[in-house]
């Protein structure tokens, strides 16, 4: 029999290699668990929190507002669902699941630092920054090789920023009527925001800007109607605008270079999921209940639908009931919900943190309380 834990190192590490190229990150810290010759033959992810190598890129945690210690990620390349106990979340208040598969926390005292957790490596970046007193539901992001941390509250209408450095995070007000829909991590570094109907603005790169501006001159047919939504997606590598409007769908993909929008026609094998939080763009093919081709959204009256237009036939169809967004406990209690209510439900159900620091800050002052009159 062979005596794999005698493999040469750079053999392992061509394995190693291939697990990180398609995010399962899972599958190396198991590998690297094998044996010693194996862990030391490869990077410890933890020594090196920082290295993008091993940052979650693909991955979603469906399941962000179910208080638990386990946790359910999906990879959207693959279509591998996995679910992780971690018991460090107690520590921590979860702040939202960020875009790529890092878990953005808060310390539980106050001034409630932010801190950054891989869920697949247990490294942890930490933040100088606590994380702003006013936020209500939040959507992150983690960009750059820094990185950036970017919290994107939905009522407020505010984005929030900071360094690991950083003393405080940096804010930006949109407007009040300006209500944010979607913000993405274009290739690591861009970050673009897009606003209902407003022109489609970039926040940290003044060239994406610019390639956006162009885009929604382009665009001005669709937002003079006032009955439509618009959604910005990378998807395999593009940038797509969807539009939704009264009576179905349209897709553009912006040419980054020049600004100008291409009507797409056919998405091959991906599907688009589409929310007032977040979107999310998967191989359809890794997904067995997911139709290629189709943009997936979910629409409110007369209740919780989720609805499927086909780019292909042009038409929408009903698809089942949604996960109850105004009561996500459900989560812990319903029955399984399938892959396309749970991949929908991620794109508009969004932590409510300032609650969840609310509640906190109470259960510390009463426990602080208790003490004092025990003494």
């Amino acid at each position: 029999m062979a005596d794999w834990s005698s493999l040469p190192a750079n053999l392992v590490n061509r394995i190693a290699d291939c697990l990180l190229s398609t995010d399962d990150l899972d599958y190396y810290m198991d590998l690297r668990a094998v044996c010693r010759g194996w862990r030391s033959s490869t990077t410890d992810p933890k020594s090196r929190p920082l290295d993008p190598r091993f940052r979650p890129h693909q991955w979603a945690m469906l399941d962000e507002v179910h208080q638990s210690d386990e946790r359910l990620f999906v990879n959207a390349g693959t279509g591998r669902f996995v679910r992780r106990y971690l018991p460090l979340l107690r520590r921590y208040i979860v702040v939202a699941g960020a875009g790529g598969g890092s878990v953005v926390l808060a310390e539980r005292t106050a001034p409630h630092a932010a801190r950054v957790l891989n869920p697949f490596t247990g490294a942890m970046i930490s933040f100088d920054a606590p994380v702003p007193p006013n936020v209500w539901q939040v959507a992150a992001h983690v960009i750059g090789s820094s990185p950036t941390l970017v919290l994107l509250c939905k009522d407020s209408c505010t984005i929030y920023w900071a360094d690991p450095c950083s003393r405080i995070f940096m804010e930006h007000y949109e407007g009040r009527f300006a209500r944010p829909l979607v913000r993405l991590a274009l290739e690591s570094r861009v970050y673009a925001a897009a606003r209902e109907g407003r022109p489609l603005v970039s926040f940290f790169v003044p060239d994406a800007s610019k390639v956006l501006d162009i885009a929604a001159m382009q665009l001005a047919e669709y937002f003079a109607g006032g009955n439509q939504r618009f959604f910005l997606v990378e998807s395999g590598g593009e940038i797509l605008i969807v539009v939704k409007l009264i009576h179905g769908v349209v897709v553009f993909k912006i040419d980054t270079g020049t600004g100008q929008l291409e009507l797409v026609k056919n998405l091959g094998s991906r599907a688009l999921f589409v929310g007032d939080c977040r979107c999310l763009s998967v191989d359809a093919d890794k997904f067995a209940s997911v139709e290629a081709n189709c943009v997936y959204y979910v629409v409110e009256e007369p209740w919780f639908d989720v609805c499927v237009y086909s780019l292909r036939d042009k038409t929408e169809v009903r698809a089942g009931g949604a996960i109850d967004s105004l009561n996500p406990i459900t989560l812990s209690v319903d029955p399984p919900f399938s892959e396309v209510q749970l991949l929908c439900c991620y794109t508009f159900v969004v932590q409510d943190v300032f609650a969840m620091l609310l509640v906190d800050e109470l259960m510390e002052r009463n426990r602080s309380m208790i003490l004092w009159n025990l003494e």
